[in-house]
C-alpha cells in the first residue's frame, strides 16, 4: 500500500506501521474494549506481486518496484524505519522509469522491465478494514507461510494544497502528523495488535529462499 501518482494532481502520501500479526481471530467492532468507533471489512484480495531491482540499486536508495497483479508500482521511502514507515508510491510507467533512471542511470522501456531482474516472486492473500473511517487495517498472509500486518493512512496531497504541491518540509510534518495518529490509534486498540517485531515480507521471503537453498 503507497502513494499513487498518475500525475502531480494524484500524488498520496502514506504513512503505515507494521505488526506481527493480529491478537484476535475475529478483527470486529465490539469484539474487546476499549470498541473501535466504526469498523468495516473490504473484500478479500489475492495478490501476485514480482519485485525487481538492478544489483541491489534500488533497495539500497529506499526504492522497491514491483509488478502487482501486472500493473507496475514503486514504492518511494519518504523517511521513518522499517516498523514505521513514509512512503510515496508511483503507479504511473513514466514517473516509475524516470525514478529508476535517475537512481540506476539505465533508461530503458516498461516493455524492457525498465532494465530490472526479478528478485521475489510470490502471492498474497490480504484481509482488509477501515477503522474509525481513516485507518486501513491489513493483514497479509503469503503463500510461502508467512504473515504481517500494518496500520496505514493515506494523504491525497491535491486535496490538501488546492492543487498545487506542498514543500519537501511540509510533507514532512504532514507524514510525521498522520504517524503520530497511527500511534496513538495502535496504543488505544493494543488488544487488537499481537506483540513482538514484526518481519517484512521480502526479509522473510529471502530467508525461506536461503533455507531450501542449503
Amino acid at each position: 500500500m503507497a502513494s499513487r501518482q498518475g500525475s502531480k494532481l494524484s500524488r498520496v502520501l502514506e504513512v503505515e506501521r507494521k505488526f506481527r500479526s493480529l491478537a484476535v481471530r475475529d478483527l470486529s467492532q465490539h469484539g474487546r474494549f476499549p470498541h473501535f468507533r466504526s469498523l468495516r471489512k473490504l473484500p478479500v484480495q489475492c495478490l501476485h506481486d514480482t519485485y525487481y531491482d538492478q544489483s541491489s540499486l534500488l533497495s539500497s536508495a529506499g526504492a522497491w518496484v514491483r509488478r502487482r497483479n501486472g500493473a507496475w508500482q514503486a514504492k518511494i521511502k519518504k523517511g521513518g524505519t522499517f516498523n514505521n514507515s513514509k512512503f510515496e508510491e508511483l503507479c504511473d510507467a513514466r514517473d516509475i522509469s524516470s525514478h529508476i533512471t535517475r537512481i540506476t542511470g539505465t533508461n530503458k522501456l516498461e516493455a524492457d522491465n525498465f532494465g530490472l531482474l526479478p528478485i521475489a516472486n510470490f502471492s498474497t492473500r490480504r484481509e482488509t478494514w477501515i477503522a474509525d473511517d481513516e485507518f486501513h487495517i491489513a493483514l497479509d498472509i503469503m503463500d510461502f507461510g508467512h504473515e504481517v500486518g500494518e496500520v496505514e493512512l493515506q494523504r491525497v496531497l491535491h486535496d490538501i494544497a488546492g492543487g498545487g504541491d506542498l514543500s519537501e518540509q511540509q510533507e514532512q510534518r504532514l507524514m510525521q502528523e498522520m504517524d503520530e495518529k497511527i500511534s496513538t490509534f495502535m496504543k488505544q486498540y493494543s488488544w487488537a495488535f499481537s506483540p513482538g517485531e514484526p518481519k517484512g515480507k521480502l526479509t522473510a521471503y529471502f530467508e525461506r529462499m536461503r533455507m531450501k537453498a542449503i
